[in-house]
């Protein structure tokens, strides 16, 4: 940060663990068929231990996501509105319900779980910002297998599986704005009424920020992916071809098949500054990964 003039008086301080572990096995052996396993798992966290002055409120370049340096906080923890499960539900910072005990009659939990109003069918969120946790994965795994058959067959493929991360979900803000996400298409049921309350969707956009940050969007972005499938047959071996020490034809696939809960296109997406250490977990109409298939030939003499 630039501090005052010339004196950087507010830095802060970083503390980060975590562990890392790889296990080779070879999972079966015979004469003709071999099974290879990698199993990669990784697990880590960055917290910000102690900062000179208040705390650095800062934007991201997606969306007007918010992002705060405060001791005891998660690198690049979100801040922002809370949309409440209960029309009770209490404050931890004060004790205090959010929703004043004298208003709470006219609130309800819509069919979807969210607190609304049960005249104007718009969702409540909280006038103050708060974080919303660590978007940083429980930890990473991948499993990586490797499958060959008199040496002239070779499989492989590749899981990837990601648990506890999370996405703030800029790109669904937006059609909310523009009224255009298949969710306006979701009939609610609100106080015993049942209807597409178009002002339930464009409520969770405009109620107290439009476009402010708002746990709504905040997804959980947890994924089982399969990375890679490959399979190769050298001709050259399996039929003795004159001339030919190799003529090995490959097949590849890549981000073929995803199991997740995210609402997104992608839930290993994130958008916002280049290589910065805080503008993360946002996704705010970035491209996804692609499925992609290649074919090869490699030819030895």
């Amino acid at each position: 940060s630039t501090g005052v003039g010339q004196l950087k008086d507010n830095a802060f301080s970083l503390g980060s663990h975590g562990i890392q572990f790889s296990l080779n096995t070879q999972l079966y052996h015979s004469g003709n068929f071999s099974w290879n396993l990698t199993t990669n798992f990784g697990k880590q966290s960055s917290e910000i231990t102690g900062i000179n002055g208040p705390p650095i409120v800062l934007l991201s370049s997606a969306g007007s996501t918010g992002y705060t340096l405060q001791a005891g906080q998660k690198v690049g923890q979100l801040l922002g509105y809370l949309g409440l499960h209960q029309v009770n539900a209490i404050d931890p910072a004060t004790s205090q319900p959010y929703i004043d005990p004298s208003q709470q009659a006219n609130y309800s939990v819509a069919s979807n779980g969210w607190v609304v109003d049960s005249n104007s069918k718009q969702p409540y969120f909280t006038p103050n910002l708060y974080p919303f946790g660590d978007p940083n994965p429980k930890f990473n795994m991948s499993f990586i297998n490797s499958l060959s058959y008199k040496d002239f067959l070779n499989f492989g493929f590749q899981f990837d599986w990601i648990n506890g991360s999370h996405l703030y979900n800029q790109t669904k803000e937006w059609m909310y704005r523009d009224g255009i996400h298949s969710d306006y298409n979701n009939p609610l049921t609100i106080n015993g009424e049942s209807g597409n309350w178009t002002a339930f969707y464009r409520g969770v956009y405009a109620q107290v920020s439009r476009n402010g940050t708002k746990n709504y969007f905040y997804e959980d972005a947890s994924f089982l992916r399969l990375r890679n499938v490959n399979v190769s047959i050298d001709f050259a071996k399996l039929a003795n071809i004159r001339g030919f020490k190799k003529l090995q034809l490959v097949l590849t696939g890549r981000n073929l098949w995803t199991k997740t809960k995210y609402t997104g296109m992608d839930p290993e997406i994130s958008s916002g500054t280049t290589n910065s250490s805080w503008d993360r977990a946002v996704d705010h109409n970035t491209l996804p990964n692609f499925k992609s298939y290649q074919v090869g030939l490699n030819i030895g003499f």
